[in-house]
């Protein structure tokens, strides 16, 4: 699973099991994590959930620069292709 529609749906979902807001609010790549709730203690949630599904590991450095969806998804995109 490494499409972009893939990892995007992946993300949603995991956000909004973390958040319980629906999943279209991940969808718009806009989305500022903390204004949805993804605050401090949901971070580590998220990268850990992440980084079991997708088989990725989460650099510090690069939790510190997600502040959108889109930060996130670009993230992960570059981690799965730096494993491949």
């Amino acid at each position: 699973m490494t499409g972009r529609d893939d990892i995007g749906r992946v993300i949603a979902r995991s956000l909004t099991d973390i958040t319980g807001m629906r999943a279209r609010t991940f969808l718009r790549r806009e989305t500022v994590l903390l204004d949805a709730g993804v605050d401090s203690l949901a971070l580590p949630q998220l990268v850990k959930t992440l980084q079991e599904l997708l088989g990725i590991v989460v650099p510090d450095e690069v939790t510190a620069r997600v502040h959108t969806v889109a930060d996130l998804q670009s993230a992960v995109i570059t981690l799965i292709d730096l494993m491949t």
